[in-house]
């Protein structure tokens, strides 16, 4: 039982659960490592180690999980050595790219197997088989993923670990994708969902109902999709989650730009620039009048698209976003570019019948100057 006790205080946590943020995780390991409880700094050093792989920060998590595992080395804390191995091996799933990265992912998540089952802890080799199902998928070798991640769940599914065994499901679904098989990756997503719903998280369960659209689209299955990013959006909504509201809005202006239906597209983005508005999210309301200029300046409104993008600068300006300004800043010039084009096609067709000039030697952007100058001076003569 002390054993389950201690895998459960390693892998309490996940993506929706705040005390996993960065800054909570990293207090609990420093006031546990002032007390001098080895073992709860352990146990609190994976924990931050997975919130900041969460977050993006790897080399960060790398570090704290090393560090978590050379402490219960020199303790000889096996299931705290057992789960370190384990959240290696998701790390580099997570962010690894190298033939390093795959290398010691998959002997962390070997190692960490084979601990788990010589201590006899079920719960820990399923965590150990989840990861390892991780590191197959991320690495090209997604039947062996699927695999894996099958045994896990039934694993989590008899310790009665209902949320681990939720996740496996979501990496069971990344095997079947990878290997091509949308209906599978899909029902292994349906039964997520269940689970979510039997616990009564609604957030999961609407997050369970966007990833499954996004899979139905894969399928070419446009209907399904739209009914489940219906469902997604109302699910998040109801529940007051904005940011993730806007995520399957932002899955639906995808949808809609990929065939072709650019008004519904446009329509779409504005009201994810309302939502955030409506949210007080001046940053992110910004971001989406950004994608609200891009969209405008492909339709070839050029002059709606300058005063979208003018006032998104300023929004960013006033929130001091320096990467969304630049942003912004290049877009106004792309903008102006596409406005000068448009113009001179304009002027050329207009004295069509007095004079010929090449078309791509004025419109494209790396223009030679001398070309430039020489256009002016005929074009006024052809005027005067």
């Amino acid at each position: 039982m002390a054993m389950t006790q201690d895998v459960d205080d390693f892998l309490s946590i996940d993506d929706e659960d705040p005390t996993t943020s960065p800054a909570v995780a990293e207090a609990a390991q420093v006031a546990l490592e002032r007390a001098g409880d080895k073992r709860g700094q352990a146990i609190a050093k994976v924990r931050l180690a997975e919130a900041l792989s969460l977050t993006g920060k790897a080399q960060e998590a790398m570090a704290q999980a090393q560090e978590a595992l050379d402490i219960c080395e020199d303790m000889r804390f096996e299931v705290g050595r057992g789960a370190a191995l384990a959240a290696i091996a998701r790390i580099c799933a997570a962010h690894g790219a190298g033939e390093d990265d795959a290398e010691l992912g998959l002997d962390s998540a070997q190692d960490a197997l084979r601990h788990f089952r010589k201590i006899g802890v079920k719960r820990g080799e399923a965590i150990a088989l989840w990861s390892s199902a991780q590191m197959e998928c991320a690495f090209g070798t997604p039947r062996q993923a699927v695999k894996l991640a099958s045994e896990a769940i039934v694993l989590f599914q008899d310790s009665g670990a209902s949320s681990l065994e939720a996740r496996a499901c979501h990496s069971l679904a990344d095997g079947y994708l990878a290997a091509g098989d949308t209906r599978r990756a899909a029902k292994a997503i349906e039964r997520a969902m269940a689970v979510q719903a039997a616990l009564g998280d609604k957030t999961k369960e609407a997050k369970c109902l966007h990833t499954l659209a996004t899979i139905e689209l894969q399928s070419n299955e446009p209907e399904k999709a739209t009914e489940l990013l219906g469902k997604a959006r109302a699910g998040f909504k109801a529940i007051g989650d904005y940011r993730a509201e806007a995520m399957v809005m932002d899955t639906q202006r995808d949808m809609h730009i990929a065939a072709g239906r650019f008004v519904e597209a446009v329509q779409i983005v504005k009201e994810t620039a309302t939502h955030f508005h409506d949210a007080g999210d001046r940053g992110r309301e910004a971001r989406a009048l950004l994608k609200l200029s891009e969209l405008l300046l492909e339709g070839g409104d050029t002059e709606k698209s300058q005063k979208v993008a003018e006032v998104s600068a300023n929004i960013l300006v006033e929130a001091r976003d320096d990467e969304g300004v630049k942003q912004a800043f290049e877009l106004m010039g792309a903008i102006k570019h596409a406005s000068m084009k448009r113009e001179m096609e304009a002027v050329i067709e207009l004295n069509s019948g007095f004079m010929h000039v090449p078309k791509h030697l004025i419109v494209d952007p790396g223009l030679n100057k001398r070309i430039q100058q020489s256009y002016g001076e005929a074009l006024q003569k052809s005027l005067f």
